[in-house]
């Protein structure tokens, strides 16, 4: 019986020496990794992301079929989207800096678009009716739009190339069309 014994323990010996083993080889490279991880060498980065920055986006959608396209490149720039529709759609570009856009959408079906690539660039949509569509692109520096729709099937378009100032857009009823170039 002590030889049946002594057998068992030895293989439990070998078993955990083993296991120890396999052990060490699966965490040594984990160790190593994590001792100095090269993410991205300062070298891969572009300067503006090296910087100080403060890319804000905040995007919250309830409803449902609702769609948020949000690319931004540079500094302080902040864009935020509230759809709690259905079938809302939102979509802001924003390069440069200092730039901000927001868009609030509670109806049905609408529909905004902002690009804005030079810099201090501000564009506000609110659409609450049912199939509203808000574009805006501004392509300069200082420039700034607000556009507010509250009826159903309301349109505005608005294309600033040059430095502009704030240009509210009320729209309150059904089937209302506004386009503004500057």
């Amino acid at each position: 019986m002590s030889e049946f014994t002594t057998t068992k323990i030895c293989t439990n010996v070998y078993r955990r020496l083993a296991m120890s083993t396999v052990a060490l080889l699966v965490s040594a490279p984990i160790a190593a990794y994590c001792q100095s991880p090269d993410l991205a060498a300062a070298s891969e980065l572009p300067a503006s992301e090296l910087s100080i920055t403060s890319l804000d986006a905040s995007v919250v959608q309830r409803g449902e079929m609702n769609a948020s396209n949000i690319d931004q490149r540079g500094v302080s720039e902040r864009a935020s989207v509230r759809q709690y529709g259905y079938g809302n759609h939102v979509g802001i570009t924003q390069s440069g800096s200092d730039n901000l856009a927001t868009a609030a959408q509670y109806g049905i079906g609408n529909n905004v678009q902002f690009s804005q690539y030079g810099n201090n660039d501000s564009a506000i949509a609110n659409q609450y009716g049912i199939g509203n569509q808000a574009t805006v692109n501004q392509y300069a520096s200082n420039a700034s739009a607000a556009v507010n729709q509250i009826g159903n099937l309301n349109q505005a378009t608005v294309v600033q190339t040059l430095p502009g100032v704030l240009m509210p857009i009320y729209q309150i009823g059904h089937n209302l069309e506004i386009t503004l170039f500057k």
